[in-house]
């Protein structure tokens, strides 16, 4: 079971334990996406843009190392959940700018 006592919540009155024992953490600065009719595919990765200055950067090399591939019912409620963290969070902390 999870530790954080925010993802251990009943969905549509089904208790979800969540098994994050073989879980492994990522680190990514980049994410795109990108899909067809059966599935939706996620990709991470890092950049290093920060590198010089950006009349230097003509070019940004992205290193893609993740991906993850899921159903479009899957990538929908993905898409909710991440709205109502980013809607959330920016309630705490303020707005996050792009």
């Amino acid at each position: 079971m999870s530790d954080n006592p925010d993802v251990d919540k009943a969905v549509h009155g089904v208790s979800i334990d969540w098994d994050d024992s073989g879980m492994e953490s990522l680190y990514a600065n980049i994410g795109t996406a990108t899909a067809n009719r059966e599935e939706f595919f996620l990709l991470f990765g890092t950049h290093q843009n920060w590198r010089g200055n950006a009349s230097d950067n003509k070019e940004l090399k992205v290193k893609l190392s993740k991906r993850v591939v899921m159903s479009p019912f899957a990538a929908k409620r993905l898409a909710i959940i991440l709205n109502q963290s980013i809607a959330a969070y920016e309630k705490q902390f303020g707005k996050i700018e792009n």
